[in-house]
């Protein structure tokens, strides 16, 4: 006796790529309400202009010392990875001009 329940069928690639779309936008609702929800950074303690201009030269001292982490991985891949030296040429001047303008603020001081 041969069974009438029909076999299950592999979803398409269309069906595929329709799941995946639905749990993408899933996903960004849900990362939506969560940031929603989140407490919003507590105002600066900076009280003087001085204390702020302290603060953004401490921030971009930060934001340049994470670009010279990423040159030197990249001087160090160099040889294995050819598309590294091109990364490297774009982020070098970026780096420079934020050391110069961390530079100009702490001059300011």
């Amino acid at each position: 006796m041969q069974s009438t329940t029909p076999a299950p069928q592999e979803p398409t690639l269309a069906q595929k790529q329709a799941q995946l779309a639905e749990n993408l936008a899933k996903a960004d609702r849900a990362q939506f309400r969560r940031r929603a929800k989140a407490i919003p950074p507590q105002p600066s303690k900076a009280a003087t202009l001085e204390d702020h201009i302290l603060e953004a030269s401490d921030d971009l001292l930060r934001v340049s010392a994470g670009l010279q982490s990423i040159l030197t991985l990249l001087d160090l891949q160099a040889g294995d990875i050819p598309d590294s030296i091109g990364i490297h040429a774009l982020l070098s001047p970026l780096k420079r001009q934020i050391d110069q303008s961390a530079d100009r603020l702490q001059a300011l001081v």
